[in-house]
């Protein structure tokens, strides 16, 4: 039987290659950056050639390093699958990553009643603004977007519309006694710093085009200008799918809903592997749902 390369330095490559960084590598896996060009050495010397074009600031891996990091991905997957598999603890744990907004107004709410009927199943959301794809390969099983997400041995559905409208509060919206768009810009125009141009398109495609960005407040999170919006304190371009709630509930209403700004909508990207496991499936099937009566409705 042929020798196998050291699963460290197996580990050390695949995080280093994904990274384009020995740095950024050594603080995934939890070790020096030392041992990590230790571990890679090993691997070259293993494999009798060079894996990376090396500067000072990043690692390259070359074209046989691409190709042997997507292989090297797909079995560690596979070892992951497996080990679930024949885990004979009773839970079961599925990790999701989604934005902090999209998950506190959709993911989490939709989220409980899998829970609820899967009581075995633990599922554990966590949240970050930054590119879905690099936190597939740290491990988790659900990654969710707002753009479609393409990677080799992955799926990747688009499960909700992105149709975004003006919103605000019942009673800011009858003070202001609103007749067309325009009006709008008598209230304060709450912004999106990943959205910046967000109220310019919709005041855009309602007829009331400007070349400059309305003024207003700019905030981090959707999340956080839909609070300050229930509150009364100014007008906000949001998703549908992210205000349904509140405005079935009396908290928003969308006075010029026949104007929609479209976006890319908003995606999950799973293993394709993971797609044996029957929890998974489970999961992606109950979100699939949830997502089918939002556009619907």
């Amino acid at each position: 039987m042929p020798k196998l390369p050291p699963l460290n330095a197996l580990r050390a490559f695949e995080a280093a290659a994904r990274h384009a960084s020995v740095t950024q590598a050594a603080e995934e896996l939890g070790v020096s950056h030392t041992a990590v060009s230790q571990q890679i050495r090993k691997l070259e010397h293993h494999l009798g050639q060079s894996l990376f074009h090396r500067n000072a600031r990043r690692v390259e891996p070359t074209n046989a390093a691409r190709t042997l990091e997507r292989e090297v991905r797909a079995a560690f997957d596979r070892i992951t699958l497996a080990a679930e598999q024949f885990d004979c603890r009773n839970g079961k744990v599925i990790s999701v990553n989604a934005t902090p907004s999209f998950a506190m107004r959709w993911l989490i709410p939709r989220s409980s009643k899998f829970q609820i009927e899967n009581p075995a199943i633990t599922v554990q959301i966590e949240t970050s603004a930054s590119d879905g794809i690099d936190h597939l390969a740290r491990g988790y099983d659900f990654v969710f977007r707002r753009a479609p997400m393409e990677r080799p041995e992955h799926g990747c559905l688009k499960i909700l519309d992105d149709h975004s409208t003006a919103v605000l509060a019942p009673k800011l919206a009858t003070s202001m006694d609103l007749k067309d768009p325009e009006d709008l810009r008598r209230s304060v125009l709450l912004h999106l710093k990943s959205r910046p141009d967000a109220w310019k398109q919709w005041f855009e495609l309602s007829g009331q085009g400007s070349p400059d960005t309305p003024p207003g407040p700019y905030y981090e999170h959707f999340f956080l200008s839909l609070q300050a919006t229930i509150n009364g304190l100014g007008v906000a371009v949001g998703p549908l799918c992210l205000v349904e709630d509140d405005l079935a509930a009396g908290k928003l209403v969308a006075p010029f809903s026949e104007h929609i700004l479209a976006g890319p909508g908003f995606h999950v990207l799973y293993p394709l592997l993971k797609m044996r496991s029957r929890h998974h499936r489970a999961f992606l099937e109950a979100i699939v749902a949830a997502a089918r009566e939002a556009n619907v409705s």
